[in-house]
């Protein structure tokens, strides 16, 4: 739970209230009563050794730095059983994403003399020895002061490298839209990963967009979009020095932060006049060293920095992508790899931009050990609850082995439905529970939001006035993920279109409709042609869920006095029982994106679990994903697996009545809730593809 105004740390930091708040813990102003000034209290409330090591390392890096751009730490301490503090100068102001989110791009003419600052404190940082390697700059990461000056904040990702090529490493890390290509992976980082992290940032803050991601554009499936498309009111010279730091190659950018401040200098204008500033470390024109023996000095093999003159930058994203895949199925190597947002700074709720969200949060895993001791029983070792002989299955095309995401999955976010602010509205939020905003402002409400294929849409049912199991004359709508271009597809006078998931190829959507009178499973066209009834009988049916191959649905049956899991082939209409009509009601189906397991809700004693059974098996078996000796009495409800397949997100409602957003790995560990402590009905999580 976040500290109290007026509770006393350490006998001297007296707490004013809080700044921002993630997963991890919170920012706090608070009033440091021995000297009467303002400070900045930085919370970690996760405590084990690896947590202590990375919180300890903050706080040495940040000690022993004096730079005018840079915050000043003046204190550390943990207090037992309650967690680890970080004190620093507390910096006023407003940090650029949320300038971004509030007022929109901002002008070349303002925001040049921050990038300079900035480049200063980097190449402060780039000078020291050992070498300070940042690795999280983004917009939430620099702060505006009143005075107009620029603070580079928060470097729990940060990487000292040390005279002799030796690293002392923080949490592995990237942030969607913000982190090179070799930051993912094993790749290894030098200087030029700060540059393109600080050009992609200049790139939101200028155009209030993100730039593609780099792994997207590495692999050949998206160019970056030009600046002056996003805001013509940018010179071109700043659009090429931006777009040279953001080359997917480390050698095809600036080699050293006083080359790109130098280029940019020489571009910006304020009007006529080239701009100028104190900037002492640049104007020292001491060139900062890119560290090429790193890979030795890790002792392991960094594949990426060795191929990188050999194969094309598209072989190199993909190699990058398979280790990843090859980390995840290895045993043992989720709670090894789960350093679950090493920051807290984002602020913890915020209404919908008015230039767009411009910032995603650095991640290696979702997960870590957040709000609940992690459980470590395998998935079906106790807890197999016969289902019985299943009919046939017909055939479907295999399942390919799914390759990790850039967004999702390991670094993502969730769309999901709360009434926080009333009635229900469709929210996102990133996987640590922060930097939440409001996507819809409908008078009748909005929830079940469901992805599109490519992440760019969600569509959803309204009205909702809250959570239900049907929603009688409500329609499906679609809208961007940015907010933007909302429309309605078609539906029936007096019916109700709910239930709403995409097709794989994106084309079509399967869905719930009363225009019969009664729940059935119905098709349409993205464009609302080609609307088809696959129910065949007077049967209530919903909640479908379609294959990865896109063959065939999963989907809800009110048949034989309850809820049974059925297929149905979306091209022949031909149905094969999935589970047995036992009296437990199973409903909620999701389908893992390797297409061999189903997630399922069942209603046992009295309280909702998850359960899974294999598409191979016929469903013959169903297991529970966690035992009943894992996580005491907590409900598990409508539960979607992560892109990568290996977390599911559901919903909980530990405390009996205050429904929240939970997530953990498939095998029952590192259980989070991401939502917890505020006071809402949240429900319908959805995974971001």
């Amino acid at each position: 739970m976040p500290l109290e105004k007026g509770a006393l740390l350490k006998r001297r930091y007296r707490i004013e209230g809080i700044l921002g708040q993630g997963g991890m813990g919170a920012v706090y102003h608070a009033i440091d009563i021995n000297l009467g000034v303002r400070v900045a209290v930085k919370e970690n409330l996760f405590v084990t050794e690896e947590y202590a090591r990375q919180f300890h390392r903050e706080a040495t890096i940040l000690a022993s730095l004096r730079h005018p751009n840079l915050t000043r730490v003046t204190d550390h301490f943990v207090l037992k059983n309650q967690g680890q503090y970080l004190v620093m100068d507390y910096i006023e102001g407003q940090d650029l994403r949320l300038r971004v989110k509030k007022s929109g791009p901002v002008s070349e003419k303002e925001a040049v003399p921050w990038l300079l600052e900035i480049c200063d404190a980097l190449c402060y940082l780039h000078s020291c020895k050992p070498l300070i390697l940042h690795r999280d700059i983004k917009p939430g990461n620099i702060k505006i002061t009143p005075e107009g000056h620029a603070y580079l904040v928060d470097f729990g990702l940060a990487k000292v490298v040390g005279e002799s090529g030796q690293t002392t490493v923080g949490a592995k890390a990237m942030t969607p839209g913000f982190s090179p290509p070799e930051q993912y992976g094993t790749g290894h980082t030098d200087v030029r990963s700060d540059i393109y992290s600080l050009a992609a940032t200049m790139y939101a803050v200028l155009g209030a967009a993100l730039p593609e991601e780099a792994l997207e554009r590495a692999m050949g499936r998206k160019a970056l979009t030009p600046l002056r498309k996003r805001n013509s009111t940018i010179s071109p010279g700043i659009e090429k020095i931006i777009e040279k730091a953001l080359q997917v190659r480390p050698d095809d950018r600036f080699q050293n932060v006083n080359e790109f401040a130098s280029a940019v200098r020489a571009a910006a204008t304020v009007g006529n006049a080239t701009v100028i500033g104190n900037f002492p470390y640049l104007d020292l024109d001491q060139p900062t060293r890119v560290n090429v023996s790193e890979d030795k000095a890790d002792k392991k093999p960094a594949i990426v920095g060795k191929l990188r003159q050999r194969l094309p930058v598209i072989a190199i994203a993909a190699l990058v992508i398979v280790l990843i895949a090859a980390a995840f199925s290895l045993p043992g190597t989720g709670s090894k790899l789960a350093a679950f947002f090493s920051s807290a700074t984002q602020p913890a709720t915020s209404s919908g931009p008015s230039g767009g969200d411009i910032e995603g949060t650095a991640t290696s895993l979702p997960g870590g050990q957040g709000s609940n001791t992690p459980i470590a029983t395998p998935l079906g070792t106790e807890d197999q609850i016969s289902a019985g002989p299943a009919a046939t299955l017909t055939a479907s095309k295999a399942g390919t082995e799914v390759q990790p995401t850039p967004n999702g999955g390991g670094a993502g976010q969730i769309a999901f439905a709360s009434n926080r602010n009333g009635t229900p509205q469709i929210y996102l939020m990133n996987i640590d529970g922060t930097d939440i905003y409001q996507l819809t402002d409908l008078t009748d409400g909005a929830c079940q939001p469901a992805w599109s294929p490519d992440g760019t849409r969600l569509v959803f049912t309204s009205p909702c006035s809250r959570s239900k199991e049907t929603y009688p004359g409500s329609s499906l709508w679609i809208i961007g993920a940015d907010g933007e271009n909302m429309i309605s597809l078609p539906t029936a006078p007096g019916g109700g279109d709910f239930d709403a998931v995409w097709s794989p190829d994106g084309k079509r959507l399967a869905f719930t409709s009363m225009r019969d009178g009664h729940p059935q499973l119905y098709v349409i066209n993205i464009d609302g042609s080609g609307l088809l009834n696959l129910s065949k009988r007077y049967a209530a049916e919903g909640q479908p869920a379609w294959d990865p191959a896109g063959d065939q649905l999963v989907f809800v049956s009110e048949r034989s006095n309850n809820s049974v899991l059925w297929f149905i082939s979306d091209s022949t209409g031909d149905e094969v029982r999935f589970s047995r009509p036992d009296g437990l009601d199973d409903t909620h189906p999701n389908w893992s994106k390797d297409q061999r397991v189903i997630i399922f809700e069942r209603q046992i004693g009295g309280i909702p679990r998850l359960l899974v059974k294999f598409y191979d098996d016929g469903g013959r078996a169903a297991r529970k994903v966690c035992p009943s000796s894992a996580l005491g009495g907590y409900p598990m409800a409508e539960p979607k697996w992560s892109p990568d397949g290996r977390w599911i997100a559901f919903e909980t409602w530990p405390e009996g009545n205050n429904h929240e957003i939970a997530i953990m790995m498939e095998n029952c560990m590192f259980f989070t809730i991401i939502t917890n402590g505020n006071p809402a009905f949240d429900f319908d999580p959805a995974w971001h593809p």
